[in-house]
C-alpha cells in the first residue's frame, strides 16, 4: 500500500536550498511523518541498490535457499564466503581490474564484490536477483514505482516516496526473521579499518551485511545525533537512506545530481536537522 504523508513535523522545511532538483521522506514506525521536494520523481538510487539487494538475497538466506558461508566463488579471493561479499570483507576491489587481497584484512568498499553475491545467488536459487526482489520484496510491500533490471550493485531507480516504503519496511521487517535482520544490521568481521567514500578512512569501518553501520564514524554523512546503531546507505547517483532503530526514525534523499561538493557540504547538517527536529517533537 501506498504510504501518505501526514507531515506532523513542526520544524519543518527541513530539506533547504539545493541547486538541483531532489526529494525527502521521512519516515516513522507508524508511516510518512514528513516530505519534502520531488518525492514523486524517478531519480537513479545508484549505490542505495546494495542494501535492497542484500536484504532481498537475505530472504532466501532465511529459507535455506542461499547461505551465508558458502564460497563467494572462483572470482573472489581464496576463502572469500557470501558473507564477507555482502561485508565488503572479501579483499575484492572497488571495481573490477583492480588488485585483491585476503578477506578481511581491510574493509573495501565493492561494487564487484556485491556483483558476484548476484551471481552466486542466480547459481544457489536458479533465480536472478532482480527478479527475486521484486517478487519477494517489491511485490509484497505494495511499491510498483522502483525499477530494477541492472547492477545489484547500482542498478535500481525510482521515487522517493516508493523508497521510503522499502526503508519503512527496515524499521519493522516483516520479510524475514528477526534474527536474520539483527544480523544484516550487526557489524560483521569487527575491527577492520577502511574508506567511506568521501568520508575518509575509519579506524572501525562498521559494516553489516549491505547495510553501513553509523557506529562511531566521524565525520559521516549520518550525523553525531544518530546512535551508533543506525544503518543505511548512500549513492554516487546523490541519494541516500537511513534507519535508525534507536529512534525509530528513517530518512530517505534522492536527486538528479550525483553527489559532489554540495551534498558533502548539506548531507550531515541536513541529517542533523531531522534528528533535532523529531527529538524536539517528542516523537
Amino acid at each position: 500500500m501506498m504510504l501518505t504523508s501526514t507531515d506532523v513535523l513542526p520544524c519543518a522545511p527541513l530539506l533547504g536550498e539545493w541547486s538541483f532538483d531532489c526529494g525527502l521522506v521521512v519516515v516513522d514506525r507508524g508511516g510518512v511523518i514528513h516530505t519534502e521536494g520531488s518525492v514523486n520523481t524517478v531519480f537513479p538510487f545508484a549505490s542505495v541498490t546494495k542494501p535492497l539487494a542484500v536484504y532481498a538475497a537475505l530472504i532466501a538466506v532465511d529459507r535455506h535457499m542461499f547461505d551465508l558461508d558458502a564460497p563467494a566463488g572462483p572470482r573472489a579471493p581464496e576463502g572469500a564466503t557470501i558473507r564477507h561479499l555482502m561485508a565488503h570483507a572479501s579483499g575484492l576491489p572497488f571495481e573490477a581490474g583492480y588488485a585483491s587481497q585476503r578477506p578481511e584484512r581491510h574493509r573495501v568498499y565493492s561494487n564487484v564484490g556485491i556483483e558476484i553475491m548476484g551471481e552466486q545467488f542466480e547459481e544457489a536459487t536458479g533465480v536472478d536477483i532482480q527478479t527475486w526482489t521484486d517478487e519477494q520484496v517489491l511485490t509484497p510491500l505494495g511499491v510498483v514505482d522502483v525499477e530494477f533490471d541492472g547492477s545489484p550493485a547500482w542498478g535500481a531507480k525510482g521515487s522517493a516516496r516508493c523508497l521510503a516504503e522499502i526503508v519503512r519496511e527496515w524499521l519493522n521487517p516483516t520479510l524475514v526473521s528477526p534474527e536474520i535482520f539483527r544480523e544484516a544490521t550487526s557489524t560483521q568481521f569487527a575491527g577492520l579499518d577502511g574508506v567511506v567514500p568521501s568520508y575518509g578512512r575509519h579506524k572501525e569501518n562498521a559494516w553489516g551485511l549491505g547495510f553501513e553501520i553509523h557506529g562511531q564514524k566521524d565525520p559521516h554523512w549520518m550525523s553525531t545525533l544518530h546512535s551508533p546503531k543506525a544503518f543505511g546507505h548512500f549513492g554516487r547517483s546523490g541519494s541516500f537512506v537511513w534507519v535508525d532503530p534507536d529512534l525509530g526514525l528513517a530518512a530517505v534523499f534522492l536527486g538528479e545530481k550525483p553527489y559532489d561538493e554540495e551534498h558533502h557540504a548539506k548531507w550531515t547538517d541536513l541529517n542533523g536537522r531531522i534528528v533535532a527536529c523529531y527529538r524536539k517533537n517528542g516523537r
